[in-house]
């Protein structure tokens, strides 16, 4: 990992250097301002964000956040021109260097969009699935998925939320499963948030689990105690607005035929992230022929544990598809699939599936570049 992030240090430094150098090197004014800016944009993000990124427990996010929007979008437009620019170097051709500011310019409006756009673009991906043994009372039942709300990013934008309630309750879900992650670090980031996400509805209950970020892993406390309180208070969250918590344990949900049932795992993903999940646990007496769907927030967990188990559907989240990547034109990328193969839809092993949301929310750069917040509705069929 250290060698990773010093190749990707480098040739940044490397990228910005030589995109400076291009630009102060035409003598043009005009340039030479647009490289002023740039410069100072970039270093400006940076030492923002490292201030405001330290370790600390706080319900205001804005600056660490927004000084992160401002190194990427002042740094991550220079990498874009970095082949181009040594292509120019190298042939002395004004096109090439043209190309590359022009790519420059495209990344940049692209990260722009995403900030003021991207990030509040609520997109509802639909799918069906057929399973021989889903009990015949559950035929065509709606499920809502949502994940990766971490609420202490909405920076009390209430109003641009509310559409995204409206756009759930819209679906008319019989049941709404979130896949974890409610705050970034700390129950206190739900105060005054608790009337807008109660009236999410859904006609047969609502369930959650919790994610990595849920447990105050991230921030500073004087003693365990406090740390545990502060779960014990998202916990009573998640009931306060109306959705039953699973924590390694079930619900049934139908008792025709072997029956029906939900699974909600505590977080279990791959180091560094914590394992709290007991899958065994939580399917303790279960059927081995009844339906069984999973709510569990890393989708790591499903090639490491659930894979063999029987488990028919399983939800996940986590990944964010790191809000950054392109789903268009059959082209389905992300950054984030290098540390997760499976990181956002629908995948299929065996007779298991995997679904992983794309977030609800965001967390450190406040936008969504490609990869929009989403809503899964999940309609179950028997064939």
């Amino acid at each position: 990992m250290g060698k990773v992030f010093l190749f990707i240090l480098t040739f940044a430094i490397g990228a910005q250097a030589l995109f400076s150098f291009q630009l102060f090197a035409t003598g043009n004014p005009i340039a030479i301002t647009i490289a002023a800016i740039q410069l100072v944009g970039f270093i400006t993000g940076i030492t923002v964000m490292m201030r405001n990124f330290r370790r600390s427990r706080t319900t205001d996010y804005r600056k660490g956040f927004y000084g992160f929007g401002l190194m990427i979008a002042t740094g991550v437009p220079t990498l874009g021109n970095f082949f181009f620019g040594l292509l120019f170097l190298i042939t002395g051709s004004a096109l090439i260097q043209q190309i590359g500011w022009s790519v420059s310019g495209s990344i940049l409006i692209a990260i722009l969009v995403g900030i003021f756009w991207g990030r509040w673009n609520w997109k509802t991906h639909a799918i069906q699935l057929d399973f021989a043994h889903l009990p015949e009372d559950l035929n065509g039942l709606r499920i809502v998925q949502i994940s990766d709300i971490h609420v202490g990013s909405f920076f009390n934008q209430t109003h641009r939320v509310q559409k995204a309630i409206d756009q759930i309750n819209s679906l008319k879900p019989d049941y709404v499963l979130f896949t974890g992650d409610l705050v970034n670090n700390i129950t206190a980031e739900m105060h005054g948030w608790e009337p807008l996400f109660l009236q999410i509805e859904a006609t047969k209950g609502k369930f959650s689990i919790l994610g990595n970020h849920d447990y105050g892993d991230y921030v500073p406390w004087e003693a365990e105690l406090h740390k545990q309180e502060n779960l014990k208070a998202i916990i009573e969250m998640h009931r306060t607005i109306g959705f039953t918590p699973l924590l390694n344990e079930q619900v049934q949900i139908s008792e025709e035929g072997d029956g029906a049932y939900f699974i909600g795992v505590e977080n279990w993903g791959k180091a560094p992230f914590r394992q709290s999940g007991n899958l065994e646990k939580a399917t303790e007496s279960i059927p081995e022929n009844a339906f069984k769907l999973l709510l569990s927030h890393d989708p790591s967990h499903f090639d490491e544990q659930v894979i063999g188990t029987g488990i028919d559907l399983t939800l996940s989240g986590h990944t964010h598809g790191m809000q950054f990547g392109i789903e268009r034109f059959g082209i389905k990328f992300s950054p984030v699939q290098f540390r997760y193969k499976k990181w956002a839809g629908l995948y299929q092993v065996g007779k298991q599936y995997l679904y992983v949301n794309r977030g609800f929310g965001y967390i450190g750069f406040p936008g969504r570049v490609g990869i929009y917040p989403e809503i899964t509705l999940i309609e179950l069929k028997r064939n």
